[in-house]
Formats: structure tokens, sequence, C-alpha cells
């Protein structure tokens, strides 16, 4: 215990000099123990669980406690009882936490000989860096299934990990982008834990050492899976002239689910179904180099709209004569998108389960898009009355 003791003292003076990384929260404790040091340590470990919090594990176990007792009574005569006594119950408490320094307010013996210490518990806790985001939902994208290998892709034989890969970076991309939630990592694992490796290891100042225990769990996961993805090229050759006409055509079909992981409560659920002209494929070669980044990016942006919209619809956030501006931009937009405007009503109510139904919209507007910035779109009114619309207006594809 006195090492114990010593070691905390030694880290404390550690922090002083790397507490820019973490902040400081003090609590004040009570602790008692056979001496002054299980009293200190105590009080150091109450301070803790006043910060931190505890994490309770109970298991429930029943023991048995057998005996015989034997008895005599006036006479000489002896009678013998057996008995029996069940305990039950077990629980354990479990506490983690950083200490960079502690004051002993008191330290006093009780009439019973056991000793109370009152301390000052100084602890650590990690900011995270960047504006708070607590009002913001967590959201983790999922690996996609494919009862496929490969997929047909201008003749080639892509292998359907590859594709996979390509879309789930894109949808990343497409809910980062929007700024509606907080996008987790379910992908870099490995890398994740040589970096935590390098905060818990002796190298590491003590403040580093508490960024450990603040991964996020999801609020909401994306699942989902890829029934097809093809692109054919067409090749022509007329006989009259000889000449060659090469002409492109594609789809794409996916399944996927936005599931509440709490609850596993499915939230939204839909399929996509996309066919490629010649037209749209020779774009997506002009652009992205190649049909997979084409389709993968198009499915991308179909799920993250669709599901943005159901779950955290773009609104108005400022009108300026006809210029309204929207709470979302990023790669979400393009220059050139046309958007309703609708005005809203009254809440509506399932009669069977009560459950709400939103407001009652009514479109009012037609916006097109004419700038884009990382947070926020610009937007002219196009049609309708740019007078009606007013800031927390629901805007919809």
């Amino acid at each position: 215990m006195r090492n114990l003791i010593r070691a905390l003292l030694t880290s404390s003076l550690l922090a002083m000099s790397v507490l820019a990384f973490a902040a400081e929260q003090v609590v004040d404790a009570t602790g008692y123990g056979v001496n002054r040091n299980l009293a200190i340590a105590d009080a150091l470990v109450q301070g803790l669980r006043q910060a931190t919090g505890v994490s309770i594990e109970s298991r429930e176990v029943m023991q048995s406690l057998a005996g015989r007792v034997s008895t005599s009574d006036a006479n000489g005569d002896e009678s013998t009882t057996s008995f029996e006594v069940a305990r039950r119950g077990d629980l354990s408490l479990q506490t983690k936490g950083l200490v960079s320094r502690y004051d002993i307010l008191d330290l006093q013996q009780e009439p019973d000989g056991s000793f109370r210490a009152d301390v000052s518990v100084h602890i650590l806790k990690y900011e995270k860096p960047g504006l708070p985001a607590d009002s913001r939902r967590t959201l983790a994208v999922m690996p996609f299934h494919s009862d496929k290998r490969s997929f047909s892709l201008l003749g080639d034989n892509t292998p359907a990990s590859r594709v996979e890969a390509e879309l789930r970076n894109r949808i990343l991309d497409q809910f980062t982008q929007s700024r509606r939630m907080n996008v987790l990592d379910r992908e870099f694992g490995a890398e994740f834990q040589e970096e935590k490796a390098l905060w818990l290891s002796d190298d590491a100042a003590l403040a580093e050492k508490a960024k450990a225990g603040n991964v996020l769990g999801a609020d909401y996961i994306v699942v989902g899976n890829i029934r097809n993805v093809r692109s054919t090229r067409h090749v022509k050759t007329l006989q009259l002239t000889g000449e060659t006409i090469v002409s492109y055509s594609g789809s794409a079909q996916l399944d996927y689910k936005i599931i509440l992981a709490a609850t596993r409560q499915v939230k939204w659920s839909d399929s996509i179904n996309l066919k490629f002209s010649d037209a749209d494929i020779r774009a997506m070669l002009g652009k992205y180099g190649s049909s997979q980044a084409g389709i993968t990016a198009q499915l991308a942006d179909e799920l993250a709209q669709k599901a943005l919209a159901n779950i955290y619809p773009m609104r108005v956030v400022a009108v300026k004569g006809k210029t309204v501006v929207l709470n979302q931009g990023g790669k979400t937009l393009k220059k050139g998108d046309r958007l309703d405007v609708y005005f809203l009503g009254e809440e509506m109510f399932d009669p069977y389960t009560r459950e709400s139904l939103g407001q009652m919209e009514e479109k009012i507007a037609v916006v097109e898009v004419v700038r884009i910035n990382a947070k926020t779109t610009y937007a002219k009114v196009v049609d309708g009355d740019a007078e009606l619309i007013e800031p927390e207006f629901i805007v919809r594809r």
C-alpha cells in the first residue's frame, strides 16, 4: 500500500507538466481503513467513484453452511439438532480513473481504532478536441454482405469485397459530410489498438492515459446486402459500313437497414434499385475513371440522402429575399440541385399505436442550389413565394 501511495505522489508531479492535454476535476472524498495508508487509499477510490462512476457486477451465489448442535437438559438427557443456513448474494464494484494529485484535508483516528481520511482528489479527464458534439447521435456503418463473390464490371470480375469496401467508405463520407451525426470508425481496429498501446505504455505521459476509456458506442448502425452491381460494354458492328458502335449499360441493387443498436429496433429499411444508361456510364468513366467508382458513389448518395431525410431532414436556417440558407453542405448536395421547401403544420399521430407520424407538410416553394460550403448551402427560390419561407422549414429533394 505504501508503494501505491508513493506511486500516486510521483505521478502527480509528472502530471503537472502535461495537464494541457487533460482537464482536472476536483472531488472531496472520505475514506476509512485500519491504518492511515488504507484510509487514504479508500478515499482516493471513493473520489474516483464520484467522478467516473462505478461498474457493478452482481452474481447470485448460494452457499450452505450445515452443522449439528448437541444440548443437555437439567436431567442430563442429551439431544442433537441439525441445522443448515443459506447465504445468498455477491456484489463486485470496479472503478477506473487517473489521479494527478491529492490533498489530505484531515486524517484522524476513530474511537474504534480505525482511521478516517478526508482528501481532495484531482482526477484527470480527457477533453476531446474540437467543439462539443454531445447533441449529435452516433452512427457506425458495418460491413455489407453479399451472396456473390464477384461482380461483372465492364468485362472484369471484380471481387465483391473490393466493391463493398469502396461503397462503405463512400457511405461514411456522405454521413460525415452531412454533419448530422457523429460517424464512428469500425474498420481500423488494429491501428487503434496500436495507438492505444502507446497511450498506456510507460513511455507516455500520465495525461495520455486519460484518452483510454473514451470509445463511443453507436446509437445507430447501418447494415445491408449488395444484391448486384453490374456494368456492361456492348459492341455492335454495322454490316453495311463495318463501323463499330460501343455502348454501355448497368444496374445496381442494394438492401439496407438502419438499426437502433441498444434495442435492435429497425428504424428505417429500404431497397435501392438503380439502372444506368449509356450516358450514365460514360459520365462515370469521365468523372471517376471507372464504373465501379461511379456506381458505388450513386448507391452511397442514394442511401445517405434517404436515410437522413427520414432521420434528420434538411432545414432552413436563414432567409434573405429570395436567398435561402440550409443547414447542410459538403458533398451531400451539388450546384443546380432543385429542392422542395415545406411548411410544417400540426403533428399527426397513428390512430392505432398513437405513435407520432411527424408534422403535416405543405409544399410552398422550390429552390435551386447556387453555392455550397462545408456546413451550409445557399439556394435561390425559383418557384413559389419566398416571403412564406421561414427558418426551421423542412427541405427535401
